[in-house]
């Protein structure tokens, strides 16, 4: 199976090496990437954790969707408030190291892949075939399994009934798209194979953006509403610059 002649070799190798740092350099960016400011994490507030009782602040909007495992790292249903001069996002949310562990790990196999292939036209053997689906199969089923599971493992975190809210300044959010958008910062790399079929499924109703988090680093927030009107109005809310808290 690997027995390879010199030539052999060096294409797969070339091929290996410009996949993988590919791969690394997509999900460098997506997890490394400085922001101009930087976000905070608090308990979320009542109407931020879709409590009864909670009663939304005069001037502000809330919106209720349901979040892509995108750099911001939350998971399941979330809810966004908008105030005159921030936003608080605040839903289940996984741990930024097993996070990047999820991605690195799948994104890794999946790129081994593509040398993979090679390696089974180069030689005409089917082993390497049948290597490569291996690959692609595992690094689907890590993809798959963690995020089926990053909800139940973001409430485990919650603070009877409040979960964690993240929190930026509206000045600070970039790039406000609807759509296919949603894998901009690295993702789109990350998840190649599937990007198409999810862009489908996120037409007219997926907004995402870019803001800063805890850790200073700007991340990709995407979130799926329920109805295209729901997600046009929240696009303008967040596209429009809200109130400077430094004016």
């Amino acid at each position: 199976m690997f027995d390879m002649q010199v030539w052999q070799l060096a294409v797969v190798a070339i091929v290996a090496i410009v996949s993988l740092a590919w791969m690394s350099r997509a999900i460098l960016r997506l997890t490394l990437s400085p922001a101009s400011g930087q976000g905070t994490v608090r308990k979320a507030t009542a109407i931020e954790s879709a409590l009864v009782g909670g009663v939304v602040p005069e001037g502000a909007q809330v919106f209720d969707g349901w979040a892509y495992r995108v750099g911001a790292r939350f998971a399941g249903r979330v809810r966004i408030a908008v105030y005159s001069d921030r936003v608080a996002v605040a839903g289940p949310r996984v741990p930024r190291g097993l996070y990047q562990v999820w991605v690195w790990v799948q994104g890794l196999l999946l790129a081994l892949v593509i040398p993979a292939l090679v390696a089974a036209v180069v030689l005409l053997d089917w082993r390497w075939l049948v290597a490569a689906i291996g690959l692609f199969i595992a690094s689907f089923g890590i993809s798959f399994a963690g995020a089926g599971l990053w909800p139940g493992l973001g409430e485990i975190l919650y603070e009877q009934g409040h979960p964690k809210a993240l929190e930026f300044p509206r000045v600070s959010i970039s790039e406000v798209d609807i759509g296919k958008g949603w894998a901009k910062g690295g993702f789109e790399v990350v998840l190649f194979p599937y990007k198409a079929g999810i862009d489908r499924m996120s037409e007219g109703l997926a907004v995402s953006f870019f803001a800063p988090d805890e850790h200073g680093k700007q991340v990709r927030f995407a979130i799926d509403l329920y109805t295209k009107e729901y997600a046009r109005e929240l696009a303008e809310v967040l596209e429009s610059e809200g109130v400077d808290p430094a004016a």
